[in-house]
């Protein structure tokens, strides 16, 4: 495996990664669970040295930093749907414009058509 392939393989398990956990910490079930967590201490004093440890190091320098690059990765991903929306947008506009420019044309035509059977029946009679 060379080297380019493992990093390839490396970025795509780190992007996967900081998406899931993202969707897991983004959740009120998370929320909860912090909270609760943060409570044990009122009932159990014994618990606060690891509820302090756990939370300042564990929430604070694993999980932000992975809502972090969650985030810019969804951003990045919605971006691209924005993309791709505004670029299907675009084509319909010009489809639109296309067909207006025909109907125009055509109503010029017919216009043209009417104006000339009325010009000849007018003469005519």
């Amino acid at each position: 495996m060379t080297y380019a392939t493992m990093r390839r393989y490396l970025s795509a398990f780190n992007d996967q990664l900081a998406i899931r956990s993202n969707q897991v910490f983004a959740t009120m079930g998370f929320f909860w669970f912090c909270l609760v967590f943060t409570l044990i201490p009122l009932r159990w004093p014994a618990a606060m040295p690891f509820v302090q440890y756990a939370s300042s190091g564990v929430l604070q320098l694993v999980a932000m930093p992975l809502i972090g690059v969650g985030t810019i990765l969804a951003a990045r991903s919605t971006d691209q749907q924005v993309r791709n929306q505004h670029e299907a947008m675009m084509q319909t506009v010009q489809n639109i414009q296309a067909m207006m420019t025909e109907l125009h044309q055509t109503n010029q035509e017919l216009s043209a058509r009417i104006t000339r059977a009325l010009e000849t029946q007018d003469d005519q009679t």
